[in-house]
């Protein structure tokens, strides 16, 4: 009897639900996950079917079973709920057999221009949590769309395009010398590419002269820098980066991080790799990886690695934002941040690293000419000691190339919703009221070294996000803030 009285007092566990797009997922993404998940027992996530995202705001970047089949491999979430309805009802709640409905201080609008979840909050059944600053879907769009103005596939006809004296002056189209243009433009950013009139008619007569162009040609490419010169002045409007910094510290990425240790009994696999836009594949791969042992160590490779193998518009997300991705990865237990792109016996040794998974049969985005080369020579001394593996993927056409192709074919669409995105963040960072670093506590530019080498031996980062613990706070009726 006694027994069962302590069972009916026991406390019930809380279930909270949060819903999202989950398009191109980030840090910020991540963060309201983690958040949601430490003010309930037991966190439902509900993600939009790519019909209801279009009909509120625009055609996701990424499709719908890629979105779906990636939340299976986040930490912090329980169950998942799919195909939910932009603006959360009370039926929603009742489907998730959840307490209350969770969501960032950035309260999202619907297609009939009121806020999506009025309805939660007029049920008194609403808890905020802070939403994470300086990373953003608007921003990574905007970064893609950069991106896709200057990336060219291997076999462009300006690909290893050599003069011959003996042959005689080669002839190009119009169309292709634009494009080179273009590429060296973005790539070189040298005086002479500044995209005025003067540079740009010293670059034609260079063309005309080295590819012995026509006239009608040397029109047509006159004509088309002309357009060139409207497409840039669209990028420079682009939103590729948030007024406010991300900024990384050892207190978010404890968070975010297992702070597991292996021990004598456990079989170490690593893996690494630049893991940028972490998606789906990545995600599959790292638990493939992780069944190969008892735990997962990832190396990432620093921004100027990835630079140096596939080109200076790569990557997309910095070293800090892809550290705190992977680490949101349920299967991943430690993150060497930086880590070399060749994997050596010292590495191996230090820690007791016992397989090297390497993931094979996905398509590769264009990278420069000796990137392949690089990854073989890589896992050289791997492949000598009998520690490696190859994986095959299981997303094989998911990649950098695959994304920016999807936002070519729909530039003008994505170009608008990352204009009107950029509006409504700019009014949320205007309002909102900005509070001072804590006591002892120095911000750094994204681009400043970090003198980190893992989640777990971590030396100096500095944060400028305010997470304070666990309070809660009165914003209106029906609404509590969790800070």
């Amino acid at each position: 009897m006694e027994a069962v009285e302590q069972a009916a007092t026991a406390k019930k566990p809380t279930v909270g639900y949060v819903d999202g797009c989950w398009d191109i997922m980030h840090s910020g993404h991540y963060n309201a996950i983690r958040q949601a998940k430490a003010i309930c027992d037991e966190l439902v996530v509900g993600v939009h079917s790519d019909s209801e995202i279009e009909e509120n705001k625009a055609l996701p970047v990424m499709q719908q079973e890629e979105r779906y089949a990636l939340l299976d491999h986040i930490k912090w979430i329980d169950r998942v709920l799919y195909d939910v309805p932009y603006s959360p009802q009370l039926e929603t709640l009742d489907k998730a057999r959840a307490d209350f409905c969770i969501h960032g201080d950035d309260m999202p609008v619907n297609a009939q221009g009121v806020s999506a979840y009025s309805g939660m909050e007029e049920a008194g059944r609403l808890r905020i949590v802070r939403r994470t600053e300086g990373v953003s879907t608007t921003d990574i769009i905007g970064r893609l769309l950069t991106l896709a103005r200057s990336q060219h596939s291997p076999d462009h006809a300006w690909t290893g395009l050599q003069l011959s004296g003996r042959a005689g002056p080669l002839r190009v189209s119009p169309d292709d010398a634009m494009d080179h243009y273009a590429l060296v433009a973005a790539t070189e950013r040298s005086p002479s590419m500044d995209g005025s009139p003067a540079s740009s008619n010293s670059l034609i007569c260079e063309l005309a002269a080295k590819y012995a162009m026509t006239t009608a040609d040397i029109d047509k490419l006159n004509a088309a820098l002309g357009v060139s010169a409207a497409a840039a002045e669209a990028d420079a409007s682009l939103r590729t980066q948030a007024p406010v910094q991300l900024l990384a510290s050892t207190r978010r990425i404890g968070e975010f991080s297992s702070a597991r240790k292996p021990g004598s009994e456990d079989r170490v696999v690593y893996a690494c790799g630049s893991f940028d836009m972490f998606h789906v594949g990545h995600a599959a791969f790292l638990k493939d990886a992780r069944a190969l042992g008892t735990f997962l160590l990832v190396g990432i490779y620093e921004d100027q690695t990835i630079r140096q193998a596939k080109g200076p518009n790569m990557p997309v997300m910095s070293l800090n934002e892809r550290v705190l991705n992977v680490c949101a990865c349920k299967w991943v237990d430690e993150v060497i941040i930086g880590a070399p792109r060749t994997v050596t016996e010292d590495l191996v040794k230090t820690w007791d690293i016992h397989v090297v998974a390497r993931a094979t049969g996905y398509t590769r985005s264009f990278s420069a000419p000796d990137d392949a080369a690089g990854i073989d020579e890589a896992y050289s001394v791997i492949r000598r000691l009998g520690t490696y593996v190859e994986i095959p993927s299981r997303w094989p056409e998911l990649n950098h190339t695959t994304v920016v192709e999807r936002i070519v074919r729909k530039r003008e669409l994505y170009e608008k919703r990352n204009c009107d995105r950029a509006r409504r963040e700019d009014v949320y960072y205007a309002s909102k009221a900005r509070t001072a670093a804590p006591e002892g506590m120095m911000e750094m530019p994204l681009d400043s070294q970090t003198l980190v080498t893992s989640t777990q031996h971590s030396l100096s980062i500095a944060d400028g996000e305010q997470d304070p613990g666990p309070t809660e706070a009165c914003m209106g009726p029906g609404i509590v803030v969790v800070g």
